[in-house]
């Protein structure tokens, strides 16, 4: 159904709406990749990574989830019976820190943060630094009683991997996930892009090229650098349950609404590390997005779009106040005409 999906003018249409010069887009229809692009991003760059950003929790709730097929469910258990020493209160559970039902804090919007990230971007806090300013912003409420988006939390998450796995988080993410699905062009990313092999992009916080001087290192949860054509195989993978069982797909699905009070339709939900849109018209997607300096990031996956597996994976050049959710929408939506 591919060969009738031409969304490159839906794409050019909708970058000056978003105040982007450019974008890249991976459709995968029953592990099948098209590629397509838009703007000042041209074919030729899909080989070039840029930051997946928050896209990266996914691929951390995998690993939990990868680490409770090997030692037994340890979802509902409490944290700081693995990390004892961190500085949260003992009735929050593995789970609550997936799906951000924990009630900690976030150190990204904080204006003392940010001015950090702009006076100084070659040389981020300690991970310790960043962890305890994360903190100091809660307890928002009591775990389990409320949602709020905390990189804290996935830094702990970050810090569990480590613990029960014996490894580096990245060297587990490279053994259980990214080399077993061929994710070729995903790796860590840990230092800044002096020889410019990232994407092209704009920030304006930065004076010059933000790949030269922004530090990942900002970034308490870890970040990976990857491809749009590898994120699509990644979500692809995940729900064809080529990398946890079905039962861990199943949990990982499981879904707390957002707002306090949610409207009839498209309801915000998080599951463990995924994004989801309950009652949403276009069908049943899991997916996450991500953003920082330089790149607006955004993927998602359908189990079954009228018969069909679809993912869609796709990287803005600019740093946007919000995920592009409507953008994605319109894709599907094209997808779905053109295969009408």
């Amino acid at each position: 159904m591919l060969k009738n999906f031409k969304p490159t003018q839906l794409l050019e249409n909708s970058l000056p709406k978003l105040g982007c010069k450019g974008m890249l887009l991976a459709v995968s229809e029953n592990n099948q990749i098209q590629t397509f692009s838009a703007g000042s991003l041209t074919k030729t760059e899909h080989n070039r990574p840029y930051y997946i950003y928050s896209i990266t929790k996914t691929f951390t709730a995998v690993a939990i989830l990868k680490l409770c097929q090997r030692h037994g469910n340890f979802l509902d258990e409490s944290v700081s019976s693995f990390l004892p020493a961190a500085s949260i209160t003992a009735d929050i559970t593995v789970r609550q820190l997936l799906n951000h039902t924990s009630g900690l804090g976030d150190y990204f919007t904080s204006a003392i943060y940010q001015e950090a990230v702009k006076a100084t971007p070659a040389q981020p806090w300690s991970y310790s630094k960043l962890m305890r300013f994360g903190l100091s912003k809660g307890p928002v409420f009591h775990p389990g009683k409320s949602w709020a988006y905390s990189n804290p939390g996935y830094g702990l998450l970050k810090e569990l991997i480590e613990a029960k796995s014996g490894m580096s988080y990245y060297d587990y993410l490279d053994k259980v996930i990214i080399k077993p699905c061929g994710l070729n062009e995903t790796n860590p990313f840990v230092r800044p892009d002096t020889e410019l092999r990232l994407l092209e992009g704009e920030d304006d916080q930065f004076s010059g090229d933000f790949r030269l001087d922004y530090h990942p290192g900002w970034i308490a949860t870890g970040c990976l650098i990857s491809t749009v054509s590898d994120i699509a195989r990644f979500y692809d993978a995940l729900f064809d349950e080529q990398i946890i069982h079905i039962a861990s797909l199943e949990e990982i699905t499981q879904t707390v609404e957002v707002l306090a009070e949610s409207p009839a339709e498209n309801i915000p939900s998080y599951g463990l590390g995924l994004m989801h849109f309950k009652k949403s018209p276009l069908g049943i997607a899991y997916g996450h997005g991500g953003s920082g300096p330089g790149y607006t990031t955004y993927a998602l996956h359908y189990p079954d779009l009228n018969g069909n597996s679809l993912s869609i994976s796709m990287v803005l050049n600019r740093r946007l106040p919000q995920t592009p959710f409507s953008l994605a929408d319109d894709i599907t939506s094209h997808y779905l005409s053109a295969s009408a």
